[in-house]
């Protein structure tokens, strides 16, 4: 990875101010009256996941890397994803309250 490879200064700047504006919008998602909670819940996991996205591929310097690399980080990332999915199916079959 070169030197040139690195985002400028400029760019980390507007990372930062979309990662503000991300976070405001949850805060927002959480004092929105009226809103039941699962599509709160389903709001806030998509903008953490995009938040994440965002400081891994930038702050993590992801973009500029191999693909290799980047699976080398997704696929773990994944896998808790994965995990929790199956539980969620397990609970559901077995008609435990939540």
């Amino acid at each position: 990875m070169s030197e040139a490879a690195h985002a400028s200064r400029k760019q980390y700047v507007g990372i930062f101010v979309a990662l503000a504006v991300l976070t405001a919008l949850e805060v927002g998602l959480v004092k929105l009256p009226g809103i039941s909670k699962d599509p709160m819940v389903t709001g806030l996991v998509l903008l953490a996941i995009t938040k994440a996205a965002l400081v891994a591929l930038f702050f993590m310097h992801l973009k500029w890397e191999t693909k290799v690399m980047r699976w080398m980080v997704a696929i773990p990332l994944c896998t808790p994803v994965v995990y929790a999915f199956v539980l969620i199916a397990d609970a559901i079959s077995r008609r435990i309250p939540a």
